[in-house]
């Protein structure tokens, strides 16, 4: 297994390494798929400034809001939704 590692300065830059793929990105919500799992970076104005996949090394500036994992396996985007709405979907 790569090493995974995230640096972030004052919420607005952050570099990651040990990242597999991008999912989906735009500027409220970046998704990518880690050695540790999915990751979801959520926040305003987000943009890669960065991306090689070969190496593994992500870069995003903007305004970062969250950070949440997620197994891998599991529902990407069930995030925020509530049990019951999971349910009747």
């Amino acid at each position: 297994m790569a090493e995974h590692s995230i640096i972030m300065h004052n919420r607005q830059n952050v570099q990651l390494a040990g990242i597999k793929n991008v999912i989906t990105f735009d500027e409220d919500e970046v998704i990518l798929e880690s050695e540790l799992g999915y990751l979801t970076i959520a926040g305003e104005g987000l943009h890669v400034t960065m991306l090689n996949l070969e190496q593994g090394k992500v870069a995003l500036a903007g305004n970062v809001r969250s950070m949440e994992y997620k197994e891998q396996g599991s529902d990407i985007k069930a995030r925020g939704k509530s049990i019951l709405n999971r349910l009747l979907k």
